[in-house]
């Protein structure tokens, strides 16, 4: 998958080590990945939350925050659209 929208992950980053590490793994998971299917984001993230069919919310760990994402599997896309604290 092409991960667009990487520059919303600064701000997580300067939070702690740990979610620098979890950030980085998250980032490199995506992009050697290359989903066909919601079901295939659950078996690798089983903490993800599918809001819409192609809108996807990532729980960051070491922190309060979460990475919202819309995926297009037929792109092989994943655009994070925003960085939030929950």
């Amino acid at each position: 998958m092409k991960l667009l929208g990487r520059n919303r992950l600064n701000q997580l980053i300067s939070e702690s080590s740990t979610t620098k590490v979890w950030v980085t793994a998250w980032s490199s998971e995506i992009d050697s990945c290359s989903w066909k299917s919601v079901d295939e984001v659950k078996d690798r993230f089983p903490s993800v939350v599918c809001i819409e069919n192609c809108m996807f919310t990532f729980k960051v760990d070491g922190c309060d925050m979460v990475i919202e994402t819309i995926m297009d599997f037929n792109a092989l896309t994943v655009l994070i659209i925003a960085v939030k604290v929950t």
